[in-house]
């Protein structure tokens, strides 16, 4: 402790009172607790309330005849206000609550109340069991911080997704691509990727205008996100070329959910009151021992290629493809 800290230290202040000073000093102390805004409470080492502020008794409610910690917290539970419970057993809570408190000489932890705000508290625990209770009303903190949170996520969500179509984006495909190829050589298990495109698309954008192309991109979006497994990613990786991550795949079991997907979409009818269709290629790769990122996206690709070359609306293999 410093020299100006000593000056102020409860021993150094009480020796400079007269002899009628502490009871002075106590009330002095508890003025200024009334007049604040602090909701205060000293509990006695049998947890009987030795003090509450005008603060403390609006805020707990605190009705005539109430003495105890207990009391306080069974008025909650039983009106329904103040407090928000976790459990509709108050003995149980009343258990782990008395488990906590006291339990270390300094204490601090947030509260939920029932009415939408927020309490900090902080219980600190002098020699032979008082206890002192300072709550501090935090809602506006507690605001400020979800909508900051709130700010953040759509800034990240902004970040890793496609705004046309809800799809991720190539960034985030690619890291995640990357990821799963790391889990998978790791774990020994299968996994596949593949690259779509959409067929002819610049036609449609020449034929029917950018606003049709996009409702095309919109409905394969919304198609494609039905078609795929919970787990798999589908991600926009260009204008109309597509990325879907499928793991714990092979190449056939991939084969079967794309072609599925390229039916569906060949029946379509995208655009209401449109006689515009499309159809999809796509081509797919399964990882192989050792290989990377961009090995496996180049066979992906180069499997892609083959089904363009042999004719479109057709899902074909990178195992098709001729040995390099």
């Amino acid at each position: 402790m410093s020299f100006f800290e000593s000056q102020f230290a409860a021993d150094a202040l009480m020796a400079q009172l007269p002899a009628d000073g502490p009871a002075a000093l106590v009330r002095m102390i508890c003025s200024g607790l009334d007049a604040s805004e602090m909701a205060t409470a000293l509990f006695a080492p049998d947890d009987t309330l030795a003090y509450m502020s005008p603060s403390f008794i609006r805020l707990w409610d605190v009705q005539p005849g109430a003495r105890t910690f207990d009391d306080l917290v069974r008025h909650s539970h039983k009106t329904g206000t103040v407090l928000l419970f976790s459990t509709n057993d108050v003995d149980a809570w009343l258990e782990m609550a008395h488990g906590k408190r006291r339990s270390k000489p300094q204490r601090a932890f947030e509260i939920d109340m029932n009415d939408g705000r927020w309490f900090w508290a902080s219980e600190a625990t002098y020699d032979g069991g008082w206890m002192l209770l300072v709550m501090i009303d935090i809602t506006q903190l507690k605001t400020n911080e979800r909508v900051l949170r709130q700010a953040r996520d759509a800034a990240l969500l902004s970040a890793e997704t496609d705004v046309l179509t809800g799809l991720y984006n190539r960034r985030y495909a690619m890291a995640q691509l990357g990821e799963a190829i790391d889990v998978a050589a790791l774990a020994g298990t299968p996994l596949a990727m593949a690259l779509l495109d959409l067929d002819h698309f610049k036609a449609i954008n020449d034929s029917y205008g950018h606003d049709v192309g996009d409702q095309v991109l919109q409905h394969f979006a919304d198609t494609g996100r039905r078609a795929v497994r919970s787990g798999d990613l589908l991600a926009r990786v260009g204008g109309e070329e597509f990325l879907l991550l499928m793991r714990g795949v092979g190449e056939v079991d991939a084969l079967n959910v794309l072609d599925r997907l390229r039916q569906r979409i060949a029946a379509s009818k995208p655009v209401e009151g449109s006689s515009v269709c499309y159809t999809l290629s796509a081509g797919i790769a399964e990882l192989r021992p050792g290989e990377s990122l961009q090995q496996i996206f180049r066979r992906a690709d180069q499997a892609l290629y083959l089904a363009k070359q042999s004719g479109r609306n057709r899902v074909r293999l990178a195992s098709e493809l001729p040995p390099a």
